[in-house]
């Protein structure tokens, strides 16, 4: 298989995973926007590998969205946007902690 269509396929496959996750964020945060430029870029990153012809000018502006779209997430993590999610992280992982430090101690007895 030609793998220029592998990769055109697999930017797709990134795009519509970064297109549902827009969909299923916050209207107007900077993490939608962030997503809708990420999923974007993909577009153009698939047709830079469908039109080898276009092949510089399509990935400089795929790799632009894509440079734009990191910096709106990284603004939308320092922004406090993604906070809710990075504590709801923090106290699964804390959770997982104890319950594994209490198997540990509770786990074998005979040695």
């Amino acid at each position: 298989m030609n793998p220029d269509l592998i990769r055109a396929g697999a930017a797709l496959i990134i795009g519509a995973l970064l297109l549902a996750q827009f969909r299923r964020s916050a209207p107007g945060s900077r993490r939608r926007f962030a997503l809708a430029l990420g999923a974007a870029a993909m577009l153009v990153i698939a047709s830079a590998n469908l039109f080898t012809a276009a092949l510089v000018p399509l990935m400089v502006i795929g790799g632009g969205l894509a440079l734009v779209a990191m910096w709106f997430l990284w603004q939308a993590y320092r922004g406090g946007e993604l906070e809710e999610r990075f504590e709801r992280a923090r106290r699964y992982l804390e959770s997982e902690r104890q319950r594994y430090d209490e198997q540990q101690r509770g786990g074998s007895r005979d040695d």
